[in-house]
């Protein structure tokens, strides 16, 4: 299913988990820290905040789409695959 999900999740010792679902995903994962260990916060609402930078970053990230490169437009990759169809050693066919 496309869902997404961002919520805190209470851990013992009264900290929390920031969680995080995207629709590649099929499940909720934690954000991870340094050492693929889930990253703690001291309450709900700094793992709340977590989620939310998180999750809009993950939306504002660079697409990367069908035949498109990360940081260049589908234009510029297009423009580039019929120059290399036209072009022999660098020359014009």
């Amino acid at each position: 299913m496309n869902e997404f999900a961002g919520y805190a999740h209470p851990i013992p010792g009264g900290r929390w988990w920031a969680m995080t679902r995207f629709a590649r995903d099929s499940r909720p994962k934690p954000i991870m820290a340094e050492g693929d260990k889930p990253l703690v916060f001291p309450d709900e609402l700094s793992a709340t905040k977590a989620v939310l930078q998180h999750t809009l970053a993950y939306f504002n990230g660079h697409l990367v789409a069908s035949r498109e490169i990360a940081g260049s437009s589908v234009k510029e990759t297009r423009r580039a695959a019929a120059d290399r169809l036209f072009q022999k050693n660098g020359e014009a066919a």
